[in-house]
C-alpha cells in the first residue's frame, strides 16, 4: 500500500508541473532533454543508437548486435579465462496518441540478452564474470551465459509542450539517471554510479521535468527485490522500494552538465536473512562532465551511501575521452579510473577499497559497424585476496 501511495504522489507531481507551465515565456525549443530520448541515451551521434522512425505508423526502433572476446589474467579457480559472448539489444517505441504540441503518448520496450558461444562460456554455474571478485561489473551489457530480459516496458505520457514526461510500468532505471553522454567503456561503473540503486525490470514510475533551457529534474519510485522469473508487475513479489531523484544543469553554453542525485532505499530483511529488521540506505551522488575542446571531454563523479546495503558504499572516479585523430572524428580513446568501497552485505570483503583502470579505443568503421578493444586492471579487488586482476578484450558492434 505504501508503494502505491508513493506512485500516486509521483503522478500528481507531474500534473502540478503541467499546470505551472508557461511556454509563452520560453526562448528555446522545449523537449531537448527528454523527448525522443534526450539525455536518456549517451549521445545522438553514437552508432549503436541509430533510430528509424516511420511517422505514418508512429513506430520507431533501434537495434544492436555484438560479439565480444574476454581474456582474464589471474582469474578465480573454476572460472573460464577465455570467453566468447554474443549480445543483442533492441528498442521499440510505438506512438499511441499523436500530439504534435505536447508529445503524445508512447509505449516503449527494451530487450537485452547475452549468450556464450562455446560450452565453457555458456556454463551458468561458472559464468566468467563471477571470477573477478570485483565490486563493479566488468561489462555493462552482459546479463549471463544464456539470458534474455524485457528490461523496460513503459507507458510514456508527455505533457506541457514536451517538457514533462511520466513513465510507468517495468522500469530500467539506468536509462533515466546518471548517463555519461560521451563514452562507451566496458566497465559499467564508468557509465553509471554503482552506489545508486538503479534496479532493472522492476515495477514503478519515473517523472521527468525539463524545468527550463538549462535545468532538468527526474524522480523515480520503483519496487526492489523481484525474484527472477516472477511477475514484476505484481507488487506482492517485491520486498521493498527505492526512491531516486536527480537534478541536472547545463552550463558554459551547454559544454558541461552537472548532476546531483539523492536516493533512499528500503527492503524487508526477511527476504535476505530471515529477520524482520528492515534494511535501509540513503545517500548522494554528484557528477560533472565538460567538453574542454574539440578533442577532449572530461568527467568525474563522487557518491556515498549510508550503509553497506547498496552494491558499493563509496565511489570516486574520473575519466576522459580523446579524439586524437583529426581525420577520424568518430573514433576516440577512453581512459577511466575509479576507487570503490565494496559492500560486505552477504559477502566477505577482502579489500576495503578497489581501484579500477580502463583503456578503450572506439573505432567506427562505418555508420553501422564499430570495433572497440579495451584493457582493464582491477587493483585489490573487493572480494579476492589478490593484488590485481586484468582483462583484455575486443567487442564488435553492428547497429541499425
Amino acid at each position: 500500500m505504501k508503494i502505491r501511495n508513493l506512485l500516486f504522489s509521483l503522478l500528481a507531481a507531474a500534473g502540478i508541473a503541467q499546470a505551472g507551465d508557461d511556454t509563452a515565456t520560453t526562448c528555446y525549443t522545449p523537449g531537448k532533454f527528454f523527448y525522443d530520448g534526450g539525455l536518456m541515451l549517451p549521445g545522438a551521434d553514437a552508432p549503436e543508437y541509430k533510430k528509424q522512425l516511420f511517422d505514418k505508423t508512429g513506430t520507431s526502433f533501434a537495434a544492436e548486435l555484438g560479439l565480444g572476446f574476454w581474456a582474464i589474467d589471474n582469474q578465480m579457480v573454476g572460472y573460464n579465462s577465455n570467453n566468447y559472448i554474443a549480445k543483442v539489444w533492441a528498442r521499440i517505441d510505438q506512438r499511441l496518441i499523436k500530439d504534435e504540441v505536447n508529445g503524445g503518448t508512447w509505449l516503449r520496450a527494451d530487450f537485452m540478452g547475452s549468450w556464450g558461444l562455446d560450452d565453457e562460456t555458456a556454463d551458468a554455474d561458472n559464468f566468467f564474470d563471477g571470477g573477478f571478485g570485483s565490486a563493479t561489473w566488468h561489462n555493462t551489457d552482459l546479463f549471463g551465459p544464456r539470458n534474455f530480459y524485457l528490461l523496460n516496458l513503459t507507458l510514456k505520457q508527455y505533457f506541457a509542450n514536451k517538457r514533462v514526461c511520466v513513465n510507468g510500468g517495468i522500469i530500467w532505471m539506468s536509462q533515466y539517471f546518471d548517463r555519461i553522454s560521451h563514452a562507451r567503456f566496458a566497465n559499467d561503473a564508468f557509465e553509471k554510479s554503482p552506489v545508486l540503486p538503479l534496479v532493472w525490470q522492476a515495477p514503478g514510475a519515473v517523472v521527468q521535468w525539463e524545468v527550463n533551457e538549462d535545468n532538468f529534474a527526474t524522480l523515480a519510485l520503483v519496487g526492489t527485490g523481484v525474484p527472477g522469473g516472477q511477475n514484476p508487475y505484481n507488487f506482492d513479489n517485491t520486498c521493498g522500494y527505492a526512491v531516486v531523484g536527480e537534478w541536472g544543469r547545463e552550463f558554459s553554453e551547454d559544454k558541461g552538465i552537472w548532476r546531483v542525485a539523492p536516493f533512499f532505499t528500503c527492503e524487508d530483511g526477511a527476504h535476505y536473512s530471515g529477520k524482520d529488521k528492515e534494511r535501509t540506505a540513503y545517500g548522494l551522488m554528484t557528477g560533472v562532465e565538460y567538453q574542454l575542446n574539440d578533442v577532449a571531454k572530461v568527467y568525474g563523479r563522487l557518491a556515498l551511501a549510508s550503509s553497506d546495503y547498496t552494491r558499493c558504499r563509496q565511489e570516486a572516479m574520473v575519466g576522459t575521452t580523446l579524439r586524437i585523430i583529426p581525420s577520424r572524428p568518430d573514433d576516440y580513446l577512453g581512459v577511466g579510473f575509479g576507487i570503490y568501497k565494496g559492500s560486505d552485505e552477504g559477502r566477505k570483503l577482502e579489500n576495503a577499497y578497489e581501484k579500477v583502470l580502463e583503456f578503450t579505443y572506439n573505432i567506427m568503421l562505418n555508420k553501422y559497424f564499430t570495433i572497440a578493444p579495451y584493457y582493464q586492471v582491477y587493483f585489490t579487488p573487493a572480494y579476492r585476496d589478490v593484488s590485481t586482476v586484468s582483462a583484455t578484450g575486443i567487442q564488435a558492434h553492428f547497429s541499425f
